[in-house]
Parts: C-alpha cells; structure tokens; sequence
C-alpha cells in the first residue's frame, strides 16, 4: 500500500551539518543513529543543491540470431557523490585541495589566522565520508567507504555570487569486498498499542 509519510524531501538536519570527512581507518557508521567517531571533520554549508548521488551502469547486449536480446553483460560500474562547499575554512580547504596542500596558523587574540592553499597536481588521498540528511522524523545517512575528490569545479570570484568549490567524490570498494556506499535510514517509532482496560465487573 502506498504511504506518502515514506516520501523524503531530503534536508540538513536542524543545528548540524550534512557533510562530514575522516582519514581511511575511522570507525565507520553502520546505522543512521550511532554518533559518528570524533575523527570525522565537519565540512560547513552546501550549496542550495544539495548532494548528488550517481550510479552509472555501461552493459552490453548480446543478441541471438534473428535479433533477439538472450544477455545482457555489465561492462563497468561507477558511484560518484557530488557537492559545493561554501565555507573557505582550512576543513573544507583540506578537502577540496588535500590536506598536505592546507597549512594554517588559527588567529589568537590581537593576531589574524593565515591559511595557504597550494593547488598541487597530485591525485588526493582517499577518506571516508559520510552525508546526513533528515525529512521530519526520517533521517538517512549515505557512507562511502572510500571517497576520493577527483574534480573540482570552476571557482568564479565575484561580488555577486559566493565563491564555493564544487566536488565530485569518486567512490571505492574497500580491500575487504564491501560494497563502495550503503545508505542507512530512520524510521519513526509505531505509536504505543493502547492499553485495552476491561470494565470492572458488577458487584453481586
């Protein structure tokens, strides 16, 4: 039976943030509730846009003679998890350019902090991440295993726009097998059964 309260509208959980990072080997979430280990990094504001997730399927069909379809073959999977960074903070920084191209000196009382990005032609180093999202009493959490940045979008420098840094996240199978994402959903709670009272029976 159809039932519209399954419908998600995915948003940012209130008071928290939806993207997190954390170097390969963090304890990793294996439901939507569990907190998620202190190594994650928060990574700021997304842009209006939301996250993209992207599964692509190339196959091939074999036909029989006569021009029948008898199999059709998977040639090459991929994943991709898609989204822009508002905040120019040396978190999210570390994640668009690496954290070995971000060194930062915080700001202390009286003395302005300084970040240096450089922008390296190395590939990045692979980490987990993890998206939160909530519609009301639904929550969902999409972990990928093993996440690498391998594109970042133009950054425009404007007084009419916000300068953000638009990531495609490549998504991996870890060594042992696993699949490379697994999202994990919250269900509300079924209201408690009534208590059934039986009337007190007649005095004789």
């Amino acid at each position: 039976m159809a039932n519209s309260q399954n419908v998600i509208a995915a948003t940012v959980p209130a008071g928290s943030a939806a993207v997190f990072a954390a170097p390969l080997g963090t304890t990793m979430p294996t439901d939507a509730e569990v907190a998620l280990d202190a190594a994650f990094v928060d990574l700021g504001y997304i842009s209006e846009d939301g996250v993209t997730n992207v599964t692509n399927k190339e196959t091939t069909k074999h036909y029989a003679w006569g021009g029948d379809v008898v199999k059709t073959t998977l040639d090459r999977y991929t994943e991709t998890v898609r989204f822009a960074l508002l905040e120019s903070s040396a978190a999210t920084l570390k994640m668009a350019f690496g954290e070995d191209n971000v060194t930062e000196t915080p700001a202390a009382a009286g003395v302005a902090g300084k970040v240096t990005v450089k922008h390296s032609s190395l590939m990045l180093s692979r980490q987990v991440v993890v998206i939160e999202f909530i519609d009301g009493d639904l929550a969902g959490r999409l972990l990928v295993k093993e996440g690498q940045v391998t594109e970042i979008g133009d950054m425009t420098y404007t007084n009419t726009g916000l300068l953000m840094y638009d990531l495609t996240v490549d998504c991996f199978k870890p060594a042992d097998g696993s699949d490379a994402v697994e999202v994990y959903f919250k269900t509300p709670a079924l209201p408690e059964a009534a208590t059934v009272r039986r009337p007190a029976e007649a005095k004789a």
